[in-house]
């Protein structure tokens, strides 16, 4: 089968880039896998995180550190997906609600189902939990061995298979958007690129009153605009003010962040924008999609007293909060999001995509996958060089296998 691949063999972590399309056995069920199904891939979304990857700005330490305990040399790269399940382990049938020909999409986090959070119900902070494509191989395979209790049926005649491919990415947005009531809100949305932007589609479904949309980049802030945004500001300025928001090519990060002279500081003129929008109060809540440590202040400087600010964005290293006693004094309610609540989340996706009154499929058919147009690859005709010019075009790209 065909199979994009992390390949350590290519050179030290940070020198190289990209991803390489390889042939490879097709996974088997074998002894131990009685709950374990084989998925035949149909769509595959590409994430900011497999943006990280593929620049070598994330995730590097979990995936050499698992490849060496499996002793590999590669990684199958990948976690958002649709496909059909065609065999299935001897346990599967019995407990679990899955059968061959079913279509699925799945949780990208293995859970243990056995530590305190698990036990709790808390799924999504699993104290062991297994990312798929980065610490265990992933769906950028024409096949892909994975553990039934990760599966969601998908009915494709509600959802638009392509559109199904992200419900993943789509649940990040709705677990960060939820974490407070929007209804009647103002909200600011650090960050639109692709979660960023499904972000602002769900905070307006759910009745937010004024949407503010951050950004660096032009391409997203027309994105954002288009979807929902009331308002959009553009981040840029001088050699010692600029703050990063977000960046579109995940490759330009560091050159970037190599003209800021204090890469931490929140950007005063956005801020004070964000301030007049708003009758000089500041937001009730702030989203920060990009997880830039400028970004993180620009969202905390932004809200009001007792708003909340609800941290999605991830970046690895220390971060510096600016005005940290401001932040307490202004009783600033502080919300860290990761994944999604297994499954809550993903009912609350379902019945959003399904529910044709909203518009939200139609959104990001046109906006976030330009319609199809461009935004959809061949995996097998992957090729590197094409395929990173994508990457600067679309906020999201999907395979079709």
């Amino acid at each position: 089968m065909k199979a994009l691949i992390y390949d350590k063999t290519k050179g030290p972590w940070k020198d190289t880039q990209g991803f390489w399309l390889v042939d490879r056995p097709e996974p088997k069920l074998e002894s131990g896998d009685e709950e374990y199904v084989i998925v035949k891939m149909r769509y595959a979304g590409f994430c900011g995180s497999d943006r990280g990857i593929w620049s070598r700005s994330s995730f590097g330490e979990l995936i050499l550190s698992t490849l060496e305990k499996e002793n590999r040399e590669e990684r199958i790269i990948g976690h958002e997906l649709l496909g059909e399940i065609v065999e299935m382990g001897d346990n599967v049938a019995s407990k679990y609600d899955v059968k061959v020909g079913d279509v699925v999409s799945a949780e990208s986090h293995i859970t243990c189902g056995v530590c305190y959070q698990c036990v709790r119900g808390d799924k999504h902070v699993c104290a062991d939990d297994v990312i798929i494509g980065i610490a265990q191989d992933g769906c950028f395979a024409e096949y892909a061995k994975l553990p039934a209790s990760i599966l969601w049926k998908t009915d494709t005649e509600k959802i638009d298979p392509r559109i199904a491919a992200m419900q993943e990415p789509f649940g990040n947005a709705v677990h960060a958007t939820t974490q407070v009531d929007m209804k009647d809100k103002t909200v600011a949305v650090f960050g639109c690129g692709a979660i960023g932007s499904m972000s602002i589609i769900v905070a307006k479904g759910m009745g937010a009153k004024k949407i503010i949309g951050i950004d660096v980049n032009k391409e997203n802030l027309k994105l954002a605009k288009e979807i929902g945004a009331d308002e959009v500001i553009q981040i840029g300025g001088s050699v010692e003010t600029q703050n990063i928001v977000s960046v579109q090519n995940a490759q330009n990060i560091a050159s970037v962040q190599n003209r800021v002279k204090k890469p931490w500081e929140s950007n005063e003129a956005a801020v004070q924008k964000i301030k007049e929008l708003t009758n000089g109060i500041g937001v009730d809540v702030s989203l920060e999609m990009a997880g830039f440590n400028s970004s993180v202040n620009n969202a905390i400087q932004s809200v009001r007293r007792g708003g909340d600010v609800i941290l999605f964005g991830l970046k690895s290293g220390d971060f510096v909060v600016e005005n940290f006693e401001l932040m307490i004094r202004n009783g600033v309610n502080i919300h860290s999001v990761i994944g999604r609540q297994v499954w809550d989340t993903w009912e609350m996706t379902k019945k959003l995509l399904e529910d044709e009154s909203n518009g939200i499929q139609e959104k990001l058919k046109k906006y976030v996958l330009k319609n199809y147009e461009g935004s959809v690859v061949k995996f097998q005709d992957f090729d590197r060089d094409e395929f990173e010019k994508k990457m600067e075009q679309f906020p999201k790209l999907i395979f079709e296998f």
